[in-house]
């Protein structure tokens, strides 16, 4: 039994009978490593108890995470950074788009026809992140209001965890060309790459019309 079977039924195990909750299935892609999300990449619905969706959990894991102190030292690793270009185990990243868009030009990454250069903004920190909701009870209760703070502030914080780093976007639809012989309709192309193309017919013929949509 791997890891994520285990985690599953622990889930299982954890949901109340009487849970009314829907749980989806956990599926992982073939060949792609076990994700950084929390629980394996188990939803948080399989921790419902009496009905609050897995919330309780998932606040607690939250609040366990800042705890650590893992966030806060990396912004503090980007704020003691040098000016310039910053290096990561992922390559170089930049604080801001426009000193990312000119690393793009002055070494000439170049785009293959259909896709562009362009700096992207990811987190450098490699754990899960957590945003909780507007409806949560936990603001609007006054014994947790330094609960509250940290998450609050956590969220802010969230921003400062960020970098830009120069990326080629290719076209989907030419997927064949850069990988000969994968369809980019096909299962394979998803097991393989993670991206997979789908047609999806619609009624809708102005989707800026709120009403029509």
């Amino acid at each position: 039994m791997d890891q994520h079977e285990v985690i599953a039924n622990e889930a299982t195990a954890d949901t109340g009978a009487d849970s009314s909750a829907y749980v989806p299935p956990l599926e992982l892609t073939a060949g792609q490593p076990a994700p950084i999300a929390a629980n394996g990449g188990l939803s948080y619905m399989s921790f419902d108890q009496d009905g609050d969706a897995g919330t309780t959990a998932a606040t607690q894991a939250a609040l366990e995470l800042i705890a650590g102190g893992d966030g806060q030292a990396i912004i503090d690793m980007l704020d003691n950074a040098p000016p310039g270009p910053i290096e990561t185990k992922w390559g170089v990243g930049f604080r801001d788009y426009d000193e990312c868009l000119a690393h793009i030009r002055a070494n000439n990454i170049e785009a293959p026809e259909g896709g562009v250069a362009l700096p992207l903004r990811y987190t450098i920190r490699e754990a899960p992140s957590y945003s909780i909701v507007t409806s949560n009870a936990l603001w609007r209760d006054p014994a947790r209001e330094a609960e509250a703070k940290v998450l609050r502030k956590d969220e802010q914080d969230n921003t400062r965890r960020y970098l830009y780093f120069p990326q080629v976007l290719r076209d989907a639809r030419r997927i064949a060309e850069y990988y000969p012989g994968l369809s980019p309709n096909s299962p394979e192309c998803m097991d393989r790459l993670g991206v997979s193309l789908a047609h999806c017919q619609s009624a809708c013929e102005n989707f800026y019309d709120a009403a029509e949509v």
